[in-house]
C-alpha cells in the first residue's frame, strides 16, 4: 500500500510545497477538518496551516467554509490532479517560450568531448544528432535492444527528408527489425566486431557518425541487478578533440569496408 510520504513526494514533484502537499493529503484522509485537525494529521504547525490552506484554496485544491472555527475540505483527487496538471503544463509552456527567446547564438561551444551519463540521455542525444542530420547518418549497434523505437522514428524521418542512413547490426533478427521499421535505410549484418567483451563487465554499445562530423559512442555495463544493464557514452565534433579526430576517419573507412554504397547514396 502506498504511504502518505510517497503521495506527498509525488505532489511536491507536481509543484506543491511540502506543507501544501501534507495538508492536502491530510484533508483527503479527514474528508473535512479544522486547522487544529489538519495540523495533527499532517504534522504541519497549526500556525502555518492557515496560510498553507489559503494557498491551496487559491490553487483550487480545497474548499473553505467560513464557520467558527474555519473548516476545510479537499477537492476530490481526480479534480485536484487535473488542476495541478493544467498548472504544470502552463509552467512548461511558459518556460519553453522563455527558453526559445534565450537561444544562444551560434558559437564553437560544442568543441571538445562531452560525457553522457545515462542510457536515456544517450538515446536522447543520438536522436538529437540524427534530427540535425542533413546528408548522412551511420549507426553501428551491438545488440537489437539499442534500436529503440524513438531512435528508429528519427532514422525513418531522416530517410524521408533525403538523408542517407547506413546501419550496422549484429544479427539477422536485428536487420529484419530495422528493415521493417526503416525500409529506406541501408543495412549490413556484421557480427564479428561485437563478439569480444571486456573483462570488467563492459561491452561496446553504439557508434554514431552524423554528416561525417559529429561522433557519438557508448558502452554498455552490467547493472547492479542480474540481467540488467546501463549505458553511458560521449560525443563530440571533428576538430573539437583528438578523440573525434581519430574516430571520424576510422568510421569513414568502416563504411567502405562493410560495403555500404556511399557514393550512390541519396
Amino acid at each position: 500500500m502506498v504511504s502518505t510520504a510517497e503521495i506527498t513526494e509525488s505532489l511536491t514533484e507536481l509543484g506543491l510545497t511540502e506543507y501544501e502537499a501534507r495538508c492536502y493529503v491530510a484533508l483527503t484522509q479527514l474528508s473535512r477538518g479544522t486547522a487544529k485537525e489538519v495540523s495533527q494529521v499532517s504534522d504541519v504547525p497549526q500556525s502555518r496551516v492557515y496560510d498553507v490552506t489559503e494557498r491551496l484554496y487559491q490553487k483550487g485544491l480545497i474548499d473553505v467554509q467560513e464557520s467558527e472555527p474555519r473548516t476545510f475540505r479537499a477537492m476530490p483527487p481526480p479534480v485536484a490532479l487535473k488542476r495541478l496538471r493544467r498548472e504544470y503544463n502552463e509552467y512548461l509552456e511558459k518556460a519553453s517560450e522563455q527558453l526559445e527567446e534565450l537561444k544562444s547564438r551560434e558559437t564553437d561551444d560544442d568543441d571538445g568531448v562531452w560525457k553522457i551519463a545515462t542510457a536515456e540521455d544517450v538515446v536522447l542525444r543520438a536522436q538529437m544528432h540524427v534530427e540535425d542530420a542533413k546528408e548522412e547518418v551511420y549507426l553501428l549497434v551491438t545488440e537489437q535492444s539499442l534500436l529503440e523505437d524513438e531512435l528508429l522514428d528519427v532514422l525513418e524521418a531522416a530517410c524521408h527528408r533525403g538523408v542517407s542512413v547506413f546501419v550496422e547490426v549484429p544479427d539477422e533478427a536485428a536487420a529484419e527489425h530495422l528493415r521493417t521499421r526503416v525500409p529506406e535505410a541501408a543495412v549490413r549484418v556484421s557480427p564479428s566486431p561485437f563478439t569480444a567483451g571486456l573483462s570488467d563487465g563492459q561491452e561496446p554499445g553504439r557508434l554514431l557518425l552524423v554528416d561525417r562530423t559529429t561522433v557519438l559512442l557508448s558502452e554498455v555495463r552490467e547493472g547492479l541487478v542480474p540481467q540488467a544493464s546501463d549505458e553511458s557514452g560521449m560525443w563530440g565534433r571533428s576538430g573539437g578533440h583528438g578523440l573525434t579526430a581519430w574516430l571520424r576517419p576510422l568510421l569513414l573507412a568502416r563504411l567502405e569496408t562493410v560495403g555500404f554504397d556511399v557514393e550512390n547514396a541519396s
